[in-house]
């Protein structure tokens, strides 16, 4: 578990002795945060939705520490961080509903996967059931990185039923469809009281939920504006949960709005106050979408050197996420909060 700064302290060990959830300070860095609670093998789950209020700054840090077989589940794809993850090789498996692919100008959103699909670099892929690498293009030695097809609503069910405690939960939307086909987690049965096809959508319980919240206090409460996904599940049904938050209020500013408490303390593991952390995504009423940054990225990855010069200098290049900041320019974030305060606004 060592990284650099890091290596005398076991964090695995400390989480799994000190109870964190109980705690009353929960406060720590993000780099703390991933080298305590995500370990080679972990599965894990990001809050938000389609680069809103996705903890992009996570994404980042996870690559930066070096983990490995990773799995993720994801409704609609934080498109850069797991094309990243994907680039370096760190991901086993993605569950997921949708994922950017092909957009304007032929341009690919997620090109690290489609170098995967296409030419087995930086791994072979198996995607969906139905595409995989050419055989000529795998390399035996390495182990596939397999995409499992799901429904935004079952990846939802899964979620709900890993919070629930329970083994699976019933549905019938993708009956006459290829996803029961291809997807063999799902299992398809005459339910006992009508004698009617019925899916079954397996629980899933991440390793790790990582949360991108607008306000939280030093206990791990942690209040969402705007819209909320499925992060009230994923917070349960997780083992651990790390808030990353763009404002550390005291727990008085948490009682003034407890409706808006989706994650309450006793989900939390570590509070992290990190502003600005879903850049270069948006977080509501906090700070809007680095458009121009988001292209100027993806372009750049578009080639395998193009990808890893843009990972070199955007994430090897920088220690953390304020150096992240700085690099983005902080007369630039202030246009992108101002201009998100035109429309939304967290109250004071």
């Amino acid at each position: 578990m060592a990284i650099q700064g890091l290596a005398t302290i076991n964090y695995e060990e400390r989480a799994k002795e000190s109870g964190y959830k109980k705690k009353l300070h929960k406060v720590m860095t993000e780099k703390e945060a991933v080298a305590t609670f995500l370990h080679d093998g972990d599965s894990f789950c990001i809050g938000g939705f389609v680069m809103v209020r996705q903890p992009e700054s996570i994404m980042r840090e996870i690559a930066r520490q070096g983990r490995k077989n990773l799995s993720i589940i994801d409704e609609s794809g934080d498109y850069e961080g797991i094309d990243l993850l994907v680039e370096l090789g760190m991901l086993d498996r993605i569950d997921i509903a949708y994922s950017m692919t092909r957009q304007v100008g032929g341009i690919s959103g997620t090109p690290a996967i489609e170098r995967g699909l296409k030419e087995g670099v930086p791994r072979p892929i198996e995607a969906g059931g139905v595409m995989a690498t050419p055989k000529d293009k795998v390399n035996p030695d390495l182990h596939p990185l397999k995409i499992v097809d799901w429904t935004n609503y079952e990846i939802s069910l899964r979620l709900m039923a890993g919070a629930l405690n329970v083994p699976f939960m019933p549905c019938r939307s993708s009956l006459g469809t290829d996803i029961p086909k291809y997807t063999s987690d799902i299992k398809v049965i005459n339910d006992p009281y009508e004698n009617k096809p019925l899916l079954l959508i397996p629980a899933y319980k991440p390793d790790v939920a990582f949360i991108s919240v607008q306000r939280a206090d030093r206990r791990g409460n942690g209040q969402i504006w705007g819209f909320k996904g499925t992060d009230y599940w994923k917070a349960r049904a997780a083992k651990h949960v790390v808030l990353i938050t763009e404002e550390l209020v005291p727990t008085e500013k948490i009682y003034e709005n407890p409706a808006l408490t989706v994650i309450p303390a006793y989900c939390t593991d570590a509070v992290v106050h990190l502003p600005f952390n879903c850049l270069p995504a948006s977080c509501y009423g906090s700070y809007q979408t680095d458009g121009l940054c988001f292209v100027s990225n993806l372009l750049q990855r578009q080639t395998r050197d193009g990808a890893l010069q843009w990972i070199h200098e955007w994430v090897y290049g920088i220690k953390d996420h304020f150096a992240f900041c700085d690099k983005v320019g902080w007369e630039k974030i202030e246009r992108l909060v101002k201009s998100e305060h035109k429309l939304n606004r967290i109250p004071a």
